[in-house]
């Protein structure tokens, strides 16, 4: 790919983002970036995909911030790759989102070759899923699947480290720039995977955290990927987000059962209830691969993997493992030395969340951070405390309406209270 077209490409990325159909609709028509960049657009009138943002966007034609990362990335040996590179994944190509280019830190490897399963987790990680996690991502990659997560605090990272340990091929993928590690923490470990693998992101290199970018950062952990494997997380993790992209992507999802009643269960759980496939084992996952690879896969191995083998390779790859059990030993002293004032704590607390209908209303400019699926559901949730099954509507089921929580609780405009039941910040509309 020549360092001119890098350029428009870069540019027409930031020109589309991530709204669906845009790019491929403007590729069809122009041909090329450098066609679209040259192209007049400044009558053109806003229909289908191509937005009016996404036509205000293509009025401009200054090139500047496209060329400085372009350079950046050549002195920093960041790959950009462009949907019409040979080296994009195909899977990727196909989805109607597609990230219109690629920042990759590293090496990805052919995915015509290998198979890639994404395996996702919680950042509130139990003892239970941090086993679990690397024994999945370890097994995976014993038997020859590249193993795809985002490299976040918990689970995530465990099933990175177990795919290192197998000597597999890790893929994480950020929701910021690729120069940029997500937990800090975790910094060793991003080194580690570009070495064996790739870090990739859709975000040029020094973007920072932005939490809006985490929903969209997901796709191209299902995209990549032939299943997505869940291995924790309650109703609210991020991780349902990633299933509910595999599903539209029309990708298997996989869960591990959890412990009913068991913080960390609910959410998988509740996919095994809504049809994902049971994971027991990695074979549950690599028998599907073994027709399309046949000598990439080997099935029967061995992924048991017990909690202090887990726990080790965390602490030799100097992995953040989440708050909940990084924090275990202090909760549990303290729990021991708790009075009697804390359930006078709690009511306080509880008092705090049901009054949230009295902060400012949610403006449009919130509104607008927020994906029109997510909007449209957060605009009908009801008023006053809620079980999420109480939002359900004719076209949104219970999983939909998780997942949208989860995102609307990350942008402060949903609050979880106590009985397990939500509520919902004020709206204009209501």
């Amino acid at each position: 790919m020549s360092g001119r077209a890098i350029r428009y490409g870069i540019w027409l990325a930031g020109c589309v983002g991530s709204r669906p159909g845009a790019y491929g609709a403007l590729i069809s028509e122009y041909g090329s970036a450098e066609a679209v960049h040259r192209a007049d657009h400044t009558k053109r009138k806003s229909g289908g995909p191509v937005s009016r943002g996404v036509i205000r966007a293509l009025c401009d034609k200054d090139l500047t911030e496209a060329e400085r990362i372009a350079d950046y990335c050549a002195m920093k040996h960041i790959t950009v790759l462009l949907p019409s590179d040979e080296k994009y994944p195909a899977l990727l190509r196909d989805l109607p989102d597609l990230p219109a280019v690629l920042y990759v830190l590293g090496k990805l490897p052919d995915f015509s070759l290998l198979p890639a399963t994404a395996v996702v987790g919680t950042r509130e990680m139990t003892e239970y899923g941090m086993q679990v996690a690397y024994s999945v991502g370890y097994g995976l990659a014993r038997g020859g699947s590249v193993v795809v997560s985002g490299m976040a605090a918990g689970g995530d990272s465990l099933a990175l480290c177990g795919a290192l340990d197998a000597g597999g091929i890790p893929v994480a993928v950020l929701g910021c720039g690729v120069d940029r590690a997500y937990p800090v923490g975790n910094a060793g470990l991003m080194r580690e995977i570009a070495a064996r693998g790739a870090v990739i992101s859709e975000y040029p290199p020094g973007t920072q955290i932005n939490r809006q970018n985490f929903p969209e950062r997901n796709r191209i952990i299902s995209g990549l990927s032939r299943a997505v494997c869940v291995t924790e997380g309650d109703t609210r993790s991020g991780a349902l987000i990633t299933a509910r992209r595999a599903r539209e992507q029309v990708r298997q999802v996989f869960a591990v059962p959890g412990n009913v009643g068991v913080k960390g269960s609910g959410g998988v759980n509740l996919l095994l209830k809504e049809n994902a496939a049971l994971l027991t084992s990695v074979d549950d996952v690599l028998r599907n691969y073994a027709f399309l690879y046949p000598d990439a896969i080997t099935l029967g191995i061995d992924d048991a993997v017990d909690l202090e083998r887990a726990r080790a390779s965390a602490e030799a790859h100097a992995v953040d493992v989440g708050r909940i059990l990084k924090n275990s030993r202090e909760k549990a002293k303290k729990n021991e030395l708790e009075t009697d004032e804390m359930p006078f704590v709690r009511i306080k607390a509880a008092e705090s969340d049901i009054n949230m209908t009295e902060e400012e209303p949610v403006s449009d400019e919130e509104l607008s951070l927020i994906d029109s699926r997510t909007r449209e559901i957060f605009l009908s949730l009801p008023d006053g405390p809620f079980l999420p099954d109480e939002a359900v509507s004719g076209k949104y089921d219970v999983a939909d309406i998780m997942c949208a929580l989860t995102v609307l609780e990350i942008n402060s405009l949903v609050r979880s209270v106590p009985g397990g039941r939500y509520l919902a910040r004020k709206r204009n509309c209501k």
